[in-house]
């Protein structure tokens, strides 16, 4: 999945504007584009093909896991980040990643299908999308688990596709 000439050229993370331009279906697709993108893009396109499509949730879910674990190889390859620093072990990124594009999506088709887009159910899905964005650039920005606001635990928690 990832091209090997370009995965040593960009070690750097996506911030999380990129990710859901990238899950919104603005990027990813671009030979200059980030190769975490790409996966990131396809794991949003599963998630919503999950919703439309929930006959087919195995095969979906089976696609899933091999786009997250591709993610997590990739973070294998690469020269460690600041969060070895604080002793923090490897965070497997893939599924965080596939979270925020599980979030996206859920947050993505209570927008379009909602006949009323200020219920309360459309903001709360926004918001934990927001919440995810800020983990995530907690976690690109090196910043240990110990210091983050956990903002995305429990009641932030997408659990739109399981």
């Amino acid at each position: 999945m990832f091209r090997h000439e370009h995965v040593a050229t960009d070690s750097r993370l996506p911030d999380w504007h990129e990710l859901l331009a990238t899950f919104g279906g603005h990027r990813g697709e671009q030979p200059g584009d980030h190769p975490l993108l790409r996966s990131a893009r396809t794991l949003a396109e599963l998630h919503h093909d999950r919703l439309d499509q929930p006959a087919r949730a195995a095969e979906i879910d089976c696609r899933r896991s091999e786009l997250i674990a591709t993610i997590d190889g990739w973070m294998n390859t690469q020269p460690r980040r600041s969060y070895c620093a604080h002793r923090i072990p490897p965070i497997a990124l893939g599924g965080v990643v596939d979270r925020m594009a599980a979030c996206h999506a859920h947050a993505d088709h209570l927008l379009h299908s909602s006949t009323d887009i200020s219920e309360e159910r459309v903001h709360i899905a926004w918001h934990r999308l927001a919440a995810l964005a800020d983990d995530w650039s907690d976690l690109v920005a090196g910043v240990p688990p110990s210091e983050r606001l956990h903002t995305s635990r429990d009641p932030g928690r997408c659990r739109c596709t399981r």
